[in-house]
């Protein structure tokens, strides 16, 4: 497997620079020992090539995301938010022939690169738009909606916002499957992403990209397959991608669904009144002016308070238990 902690701390990433864009986030293509890269606004690896084989795909988190595919093995419409230099067109094209792929990006200097120096086909259609500026307007249903969008180095806005998310859920009809890469610094942006994710989308699975600080998401509105139908697929699948099923389907952490968390505090607080002591002679006459609707309706807004504090408890959770969050420099890459 491709160690890019290796290939950054031997400061290869200053190989042979080979175009440049200037800007704000300055993008650099940069080549050395075969492979072929970009930055922007920084040196990490946000696209990378392997020049002798240009449909592999390289980074270990744009593998993982290749999960998606276990879950959904018969996906047909595929949309791509962060076509960056075309890693995953070169990859889909080469490997799923027979997939419609929709490429987003919102910078078009980038795409102009990646056709001049990443394989990329002049014909390549590509959307120039911003992520969340397309998910809000488009129409059609995806199978898959992967996601790797960054602004310079850090993640983009849209990634803490639920509207986005709610956007995205339309776009996944009843049972889509997003795959989203995300280069945390601590356990707080991930928490703050996945509260932002889960409020539209419930079935969330996590994993770490070993020694490379990046996670990638999986999120359907329907529940995933069993895990060994997972692993099956995955092992299926990886031979023919020239990728080990491990790289394809690292491990990943289910968090509990929304309705899981609802139906355990349901049952915790119908254990609960059962068990306490009632007054057989209830009248509703105590209740006086409707005060005891207005008790029953706080009563709400603290149950669906606390349902939402034990999402973000169980992310916070996850968060820690499976991601190895912090500052990663030398290993971390921001996708594309």
């Amino acid at each position: 497997m491709f160690d890019l902690a290796t290939f950054l701390a031997t400061r290869a990433s200053r190989g042979r620079l080979l175009a440049r864009h200037p800007g704000e986030h300055a993008i650099e293509v940069r080549e050395h020992d075969g492979l072929r890269w970009f930055t922007a606004g920084g040196n990490f690896v946000q696209g990378l090539m392997d020049v002798a084989r240009p449909a592999t795909l390289v980074l270990p988190h744009h593998q993982a995301m290749l999960a998606a595919l276990a879950w959904a093995p018969r996906a047909a419409r595929l949309l791509n938010l962060g076509f960056g230099c075309g890693c995953f067109e070169r990859f889909l094209h080469a490997h799923l022939e027979s997939a419609s792929i929709v490429s987003v990006d919102c910078e078009p200097a980038l795409v102009d690169l990646a056709r001049a120096h990443f394989a990329v086909p002049a014909a390549w259609p590509v959307t120039i738009d911003r992520a969340e500026h397309f998910v809000a307007t488009a129409t059609d249903v995806y199978d898959i909606v992967l996601c790797d969008i960054f602004s310079g180095e850090d993640h983009a806005d849209c990634l803490f916002d639920s509207y986005f998310y709610a956007d995205l859920a339309a776009r996944l009809g009843n049972d889509g499957v997003l795959a989203l890469n995300v280069s945390p610094h601590d356990d707080d942006e991930v928490v703050a992403i996945l509260a932002a994710l889960r409020q539209s989308i419930d079935w969330v699975m996590l994993a770490a990209v070993a020694a490379h600080g990046n996670a990638v998401v999986l999120a359907s509105p329907a529940p995933p397959p069993a895990a060994e139908v997972m692993t099956a697929r995955a092992a299926a699948l990886a031979p023919a991608w020239d990728l080990a099923p491990a790289a394809v389907l690292p491990p990943f952490e289910r968090l509990p669904g929304r309705q899981e968390i609802w139906g355990a505090r349901h049952d915790a607080d119908y254990d609960a009144d059962y068990d306490d002591d009632y007054d057989d002679d209830y009248d509703e006459d105590d209740c006086g002016d409707g005060d005891c609707d207005e008790d029953d309706s706080d009563d709400d807004v603290r149950d669906n308070d606390r349902e939402r504090d034990d999402e973000r408890a169980g992310e916070a959770r996850t968060a820690r238990d499976t991601l190895p969050c912090g500052p990663t420099t030398a290993g971390r890459s921001s996708g594309r």
